[in-house]
């Protein structure tokens, strides 16, 4: 398959809309199954719910060896945002040599990357020991919910080892942090505007919990990440109320809380409830529960893991750099993969920068694209030789 090809096929499946919610995921898996069919490559759906669907595809090798290399990709992307982009997201308009689509960097370029590797190396007859397998996910943008079926149904036992095709400039990622996102809801009493005291103002409530989770009466426990850092959070969303003359009687807070291996869940969830029994303390007919909408750990990967040692070496032999392994914020659907059954190395990697990730005006370096799918194929060949 030429470059021309390759970049016209990232084109096709970024003008596919898979925001996520809902996701329509099948939009892509199924032209994606068609084109490895017509390569003779196998493939297998599993179904997630309507319109969704995970993809699974392998280029079997010679069987000299049972080693399976892993690649994975995720299909959803996140919404276009309500601020106005100079390319429409869903167009994939190619200027000064980027391709600008939402999900162009996160991460549909990362996907088809390796597909064309994958088909690429079939059209050579590039002789292989062992299996690559791709994993094509739904849903993580929102909990990573297809790596959680996939590893729960086994479809991950094979694996030996796993690249997740993220965008990381070439850096080999091996850990990145945890996303425990809660949602706190207070509950008041409706009233007329004009008769605020005959009702409960869940809004002026939820204020009151804010204000001590923003003090320094309200410290995560955790102890500094050599990779990752310190944790994060951010309160994203808030809603409460429906019509101004009406006093709301509820109002609901989401916060998104990025964790590092040293700190437990459990006692996070643990401590704000605290805050809103300390609050309680002053506001008498405060009434609130705590739901928590995605719990995943960090993923992490030993940075002397033999996986990790091959893949240095391997990227220095090629590019003559040698780099370090490193940690990254955002998580990957490394944190489901991470609890499979039979364990093995996750490591998130390829050529693309995601600096607009997520962002307005998302776009992928066409030459970056290419260059991973070389990459890829070039990794491939050196792990299955």
């Amino acid at each position: 398959m030429e470059q021309s090809q390759a970049i016209n096929w990232l084109k096709a499946i970024l003008r596919t809309d898979t925001v996520n919610p809902p996701g329509n995921e099948e939009r892509v898996a199924e032209p994606l199954e068609e084109l490895f069919f017509e390569y003779g490559i196998q493939t297998e759906r599993v179904p997630y719910s309507n319109g969704r669907t995970n993809l699974i595809a392998t280029l079997k090798g010679d069987g000299s060896t049972n080693k399976v290399l892993g690649l994975c990709g995720h299909m959803d992307v996140v919404p276009t945002g309500d601020r106005k982009w100079s390319h429409e997201p869903f167009a994939a308009e190619e200027y000064d040599g980027k391709i600008y689509a939402r999900g162009a960097c996160d991460m549909k370029s990362g996907l088809m990357a390796c597909v064309m590797a994958m088909i690429q190396l079939k059209e050579a007859g590039v002789p292989l020991s062992g299996d690559v397998k791709l994993l094509a996910t739904v849903g993580e943008e929102a909990g990573a919910v297809g790596a959680k079926q996939l590893v729960e149904e086994g479809y991950a036992d094979d694996l030996d080892a796993m690249i997740i095709a993220e965008p990381t400039r070439s850096n080999i990622v091996v850990t990145h942090k945890g996303a425990l996102w809660v949602a706190i809801t207070c509950y008041g009493k409706t009233a007329h505007g004009s008769r605020p005291h005959q009702g409960v103002n869940a809004l002026v409530h939820m204020n009151e919990i804010i204000n001590v989770l923003l003090s320094e009466r309200f410290q995560m426990k955790f102890s500094r990440d050599p990779l990752l850092d310190e944790p994060t959070y951010s309160m994203n969303v808030i809603s409460a109320g429906g019509n101004t003359n009406v006093v709301p009687d509820s109002c609901t807070l989401k916060m998104d809380i990025r964790t590092v291996p040293s700190q437990n869940h459990n006692e996070i969830v643990a401590d704000i409830q605290n805050v809103i029994e300390e609050v309680k303390e002053d506001v008498p007919d405060l009434e609130a529960d705590i739901h928590v909408e995605n719990d995943l750990l960090p993923m992490q990967t030993a940075s002397d893991h033999a996986f990790v040692n091959f893949l240095l070496d391997f990227y220095e032999l090629e590019t003559g750099e040698r780099k370090t392994p490193r940690g990254m914020s955002g998580y990957t659907d490394g944190s489901q993969f991470m609890k499979n059954k039979k364990k093995f190395p996750v490591v998130i990697w390829s050529g693309i920068q995601g600096s607009t990730a997520h962002q307005p005006n998302e776009y992928v370096n066409i030459a970056d694209y290419l260059r991973t799918i070389d990459l890829f194929k070039a990794v491939s060949q050196e792990y299955l030789s």
